[in-house]
């Protein structure tokens, strides 16, 4: 008799027990061809990118990408960036990779951080004071609106700087100028009497 090495796809022939050829006996032969399975090559999967962003989209810190193979597991962090808080993450911090990229977005609030005051100030075309100045307090970023006071005895002629906008790092003024209302005097009567 005589037995054969099979090709099997996937795998590579190791040994044989036994007598690959021989005599028919009274008796059963086994001859066993013992095969190493062949090393799955790994199929690259999609990369998985973490991106890291404020709540209006805006990149704050560098995308980390992760390259894998088909069905091995990853992992995305949070990170620490200063000035922001994290908020939540939108998709799967972590998972396998698959034959599609994935993006895990890391989403962010910034910190508030303390604006210069805006002061209204309202003065006469001389300079001199007629009403409280206004501050307004805010965080960087925020709006502010000032507003155009009814004064009496005045009448409002200009304002200087911007009525309103968003708080600055930096103190602002807005001046609302007026000017005095003429005042009528009082009558003067000339009288002719005779003495």
């Amino acid at each position: 008799y005589t037995t054969e090495q099979k090709s099997i796809p996937g795998y590579t022939f190791k040994e044989v027990q036994g007598s690959a050829t021989g005599t028919f006996t009274d008796q059963s032969q086994t001859v066993t061809y013992v095969y190493t399975k062949d090393p799955v090559k790994p199929v690259a999967g999609g990369d998985v990118t973490a991106r890291y962003v404020d709540t209006d989209g805006n990149v704050i810190s560098d995308n980390v990408i992760q390259s894998g193979s088909i069905g091995d597991t990853y992992t995305t962090e949070q990170k620490s960036i200063p000035g922001y808080t994290f908020k939540e993450v939108q998709g799967s911090a972590s998972g396998i990779f698959t034959d599609k990229t994935q993006t895990v977005t890391y989403v962010y609030t910034k910190d508030p951080v303390a604006g210069g005051s805006v002061t209204a100030k309202y003065v006469d075309t001389d300079g001199n004071v007629i009403s409280d100045n206004v501050i307004q307090s805010g965080n960087i970023g925020d709006a502010y609106t000032t507003e155009q006071k009814s004064i009496p005895g005045y009448t409002f002629k200009e304002v200087q700087g911007s009525v309103s906008g968003t708080f600055t790092d930096q103190a602002q003024t807005v001046t609302y100028v007026y000017t005095k209302d003429p005042v009528a005097g009082g009558s003067v009567t000339a009288k002719y009497v005779d003495t």
